[in-house]
């Protein structure tokens, strides 16, 4: 290619006007004898040689591109330049629904498109800008695209002194090109050439205008030579005339799977292991992260490791922060020259913690830019050593620009709209933030008024992770507040006493407060008049949390609680067509099969049953059947009592009125509640059911905080879960 270029120049008399340039082409017996075929294998070999392999933060070896490249999506409108209204950025989608997603490999091939043959490049740090265009030139270089690739890392050529051609030549020296500079002057003024500028960001502060000055002149100069330009997001005020402006996309859930499959290839199964692990809802935070290559690839390194994501999610977030916060710029040798480098990675850290939590706190996670911009300058004041600057505002705004610029903790997401880059990234340092300032009072204060927010349930997760002495006393300030939720009403009060004498009497092998549960979800489902609707059939998966031993205590027992409750009680009073003889049928299979583990439960069992198939299907002769067989069976496996003497007296057949069967349902909740102090009629009010639902949840997210601390007393605080014993 390169030499029917050359031949192509020479032929067309592309340097006649200069007859110096000419001269040494034409005159010079070099080029006669010059190996063209070999020349161009050994630049298209340099430049595999040098743009094949990819730094990934953490791992100390590189990886070949091509192994895990995954294909780069373009937006066609920048985020800062959108303009969306705080309400509309609340809602779903809305700074995506007019941006048109383009793959970034066939828009730089679309020669056709006048669009693609100057592009300037935006993108977060770690998006992929540079992976993209190291991927164009190794396209270009195995001649995928008809151009001669020519890579400038604009801070190498800003570094090196040379002027912008001589920087060019050096890249051809490789192939021993006598007179390169002619050469390249014609490539780049036939178009033959694609010119891939990049970081323009990295180039520092003093020395920025005069390369933006001069790549402006180069693409003025060569105006039929497709040139791309990369720099961070914060870039955007720099204007290149005749540049299209387009923005690097997050990953998709399909580019993060074929990036983790790209990772993984050597090794099927962890490969599988990754991919399911990652996509699981309780990974999503995670996820999250992941639409980010640099952090992608930083979880994909972490999970190799250990072939699971760290218990406690704070890990992977501390070095995700740390990857952008430092290890990005250090990876490349990338000194920044700004006042706010001046700022320790501590001083930093404290910053973002600021921001988030006074923000996080006033439910925002979108933020003005003045607003952002006082934040900061407030912050700044209060730091020692730190220059100050009459024009407060625009110091703001400077530090702003540089925060974006050098670790995308902060993104602009629309025209003056900030936000940060993650949500994660905001629950994460307003976490640390309480737990840096761990006042009881303004704890205590603070869970009131968040606990019922999904959004403040994270964080609280994430704070107590990061107490590094003992976190008893954040529990104890957390129990007075879910404490608080039900003990001004007598009827909670007195259920909640009640569910823990049953606990307390109890012989069955499990935590005290994973009994309490199950006692309370059953006669919860009683007081919601036996019909469990969805909501119901959620809250039994919360209630399954609460058990604090996960690999044994499943607070309702998942034997007992999913294959009794919900697929007999949801089913049964929700289906009414023909596969409910098919849930009964497996139900009690399931119950037989275990021998109905517990009296009180398999007693709770039948009278949901029985309660359900004279409310929803008395005609259903079969069910009717199956019932009296299976309750006798359960009698008669029963030991001698008092108990089985009062159940054998009561008497049904599947022929009995359905006013019989009604008396036989309040006959054997009698019984249950006279022998075994279950099965009361509580009549909750909706607001009451709703404080129980409160109660539940905020224990929940508790024992969610309790799994992952460090804490003095864990057994005391596990047993006085549902109970009012204080701390």
């Amino acid at each position: 290619m390169i030499e029917s270029i050359f031949l192509s120049l020479v032929a067309s008399g592309i340097w006649d006007g200069t007859k110096q340039s000419a001269g040494k082409i034409k005159g010079n017996s070099t080029w006669n004898n010059f190996n063209f075929r070999d020349a161009e294998n050994d630049y298209r070999n340099n430049i595999k040689l040098l743009y094949n392999k990819l730094s990934i933060v953490g791992n100390p070896n590189a990886v070949p591109l091509d192994g895990i490249f995954s294909d780069v999506f373009i937006l066609d409108k920048i985020s800062a330049t959108r303009k969306y209204d705080l309400q509309g950025l609340q809602e779903d989608n809305a700074i995506l629904h007019d941006v048109k997603r383009q793959n970034g490999l066939e828009l730089v091939k679309d020669t056709y498109n006048n669009n693609s043959n100057r592009l300037f490049i935006l993108g977060k740090p770690g998006a992929g800008k540079t992976t993209f265009l190291r991927y164009i030139a190794l396209q270009a270089a195995d001649y995928k695209i008809d151009k001669i690739p020519i890579f400038v890392g604009l801070k190498e050529w800003s570094d090196s002194g040379l002027d912008l051609m001589e920087f060019l030549v050096k890249q051809f020296d490789i192939c021993n090109f006598p007179n390169a500079d002619v050469f390249i002057e014609g490539i780049l003024k036939t178009g033959s050439a694609i010119v891939l500028f990049d970081g323009l960001d990295e180039v520092i502060k003093k020395q920025r205008d005069n390369v933006i000055h001069i790549v402006e002149d180069f693409t003025k100069k060569y105006t039929v030579t497709q040139c791309l330009i990369t720099c961070r997001i914060a870039g955007n005020e720099y204007q290149f005339d005749q540049f299209n402006y387009v923005e690097v996309a997050d990953f998709t859930n399909e580019q993060m799977r074929t990036f983790a499959t790209k990772w993984f290839q050597e090794d099927v199964e962890k490969q599988q292991l990754f991919l399911t692990e990652f996509f699981k809802d309780e990974h999503e935070s995670l996820r999250d992260l992941g639409r980010i290559p640099l952090l992608l690839g930083l979880l994909c390194l972490n999970f190799e490791a250990t072939l699971q994501f760290p218990p406690r999610k704070v890990e992977l977030y501390e070095e995700a922060i740390e990857a952008l916060l430092k290890k990005w710029d250090a990876n490349r040798n990338i000194k920044r020259d700004t006042m706010y480098h001046k700022l320790s990675l501590g001083r930093k850290r404290q910053l973002f913690s600021k921001v988030a939590y006074e923000n996080f706190t006033d439910k925002k996670i979108f933020f003005k830019q003045r607003d952002l911009t006082k934040q900061i300058v407030k912050f700044l004041d209060k730091v020692p050593n730190t220059d100050k600057d009459d024009k407060v505002e625009i110091e703001g705004d400077e530090v702003l620009k540089e925060i974006e610029s050098q670790h995308g903790i902060f993104v602009e997401r629309a025209f003056q709209i900030y936000s940060f880059s993650h949500l994660t990234f905001q629950e994460y340092f307003t976490a640390r933030f309480i737990a840096n300032n761990p006042k009881p009072k303004k704890l205590k204060a603070l869970i009131q008024h968040r606990l019922q927010d999904t959004r403040w349930q994270e964080t609280l997760i994430l704070t107590v992770n990061m107490l590094e002495d003992d976190a008893y006393e954040f529990f104890a300030v957390f129990k007075t507040v879910i404490d608080e939720i039900v003990n001004d009403d007598e009827q909670l009060v007195e259920f909640i006493n009640w569910a823990d004498t049953k606990a307390q009497a109890s012989d069955m092998p499990y935590k005290l407060s994973a009994i309490r549960t199950t006692y309370c979800f059953f006669d919860r489902a009683l007081a919601r008049d036996l019909a469990l609707d969805r909501a119901l059939a959620r809250d039994l998966a919360l209630d399954r949390a609460l058990d604090l031993d996960r690999a044994r205590d499943r607070a309702l027992d998942l034997d007992l609680a999913l294959d009794l409750a919900l697929d007999l009680a949801l089913d049964l009073a929700l289906a009414l067509d023909r596969a409910l003889d098919r849930a009964l049928a497996r139900a009690l299979a399931r119950a037989l099969a275990r021998d109905l583990a517990h009296k009180d439960f398999s007693l709770y069992y039948f009278f949901l049953i029985i309660k359900n198939i004279v409310k929803f299907a008395f005609d259903r002769t079969i069910l009717k059947s199956k019932f009296t067989r299976s309750f006798t069976r359960f009698i008669d496996d029963l030991p001698d009592s008092e108990l089985k003497q009062a159940l054998t007296s009561l008497k049904l057949s599947e022929s009995d009125s359905k006013e019989r069967w009604q008396n036989f349902a309040t006959e054997l909740q009698q019984i249950m509640q006279t022998h075994c102090n279950i099965a009361y009629e509580w009549n909750f009010t909706e607001e009451q059911l709703d404080k129980l639902e409160q109660y539940f949840e905020a224990n929940r997210i508790l024992v969610e905080c309790l799994n992952s601390a460090v804490v003095s007393d864990r057994e005391g605080i596990e047993n006085s879960l549902l109970t009012f014993e204080e701390l």
